[in-house]
């Protein structure tokens, strides 16, 4: 009896988690994982290029594609928990934003989660609010929240072609 308590302990956690592969609703906390990001290159994608108007910090500006696991409802203020954006930009380098939720990231970019991927096979290489000491993300080594909290209007999404108001 002992042994199947413990057992249940063990997987109710994980069972909790796998149950949330898509986006869910608000209540919801969405843990990505390797297998979440495999299929990104067969979701929507938009591209674009971001220009250095100056304010941009070095290594951000330039072409990119987007892809994101799904859409947000029409007339949405938020991006769904669950929402994966994956970046690739023309120098290889691969980011993405991960809608956790839970009250995750709560002094930044709330509810969001920031990657690195590798690819073949699709690998997280850091995760989380920013990169480890001595990385960067887009050539900002103060990370991901530094930037996207200018973005708060769009649930901090900076991207011109996934603006909420255009869903």
């Amino acid at each position: 009896m002992k042994t199947l308590l413990v057992l249940a302990l063990l997987v109710a956690p994980l069972w909790a988690c796998a149950k949330h592969e898509g986006a869910g609703d608000a209540s919801d906390t969405f843990i990505a994982f390797d297998p979440a990001f495999e299929p990104f290159r067969t979701w929507t994608s938009v591209t674009d290029t971001l220009v250095d108007d100056g304010t941009l910090p070095a290594g951000v500006a330039g072409a990119r594609t987007q892809y994101i696991n799904t859409l947000p409802p029409h007339g949405s203020t938020a991006f769904p928990i669950g929402t994966i954006i994956v970046e690739v930009r023309d120098d290889g380098k691969i980011f993405a934003n991960v809608k956790r939720g839970g009250g995750f990231n709560t002094a930044g970019c709330v509810d969001w989660e920031f990657f690195e991927l590798t690819e073949n096979p699709v690998t997280i290489t850091w995760r989380g609010l920013g990169p480890p000491l001595g990385d960067t993300y887009g050539g900002d080594p103060n990370g991901c929240n530094n930037c996207h909290v200018m973005c708060a209007a769009n649930d901090y999404i900076c991207s011109p072609k996934l603006q909420l108001s255009s869903f």
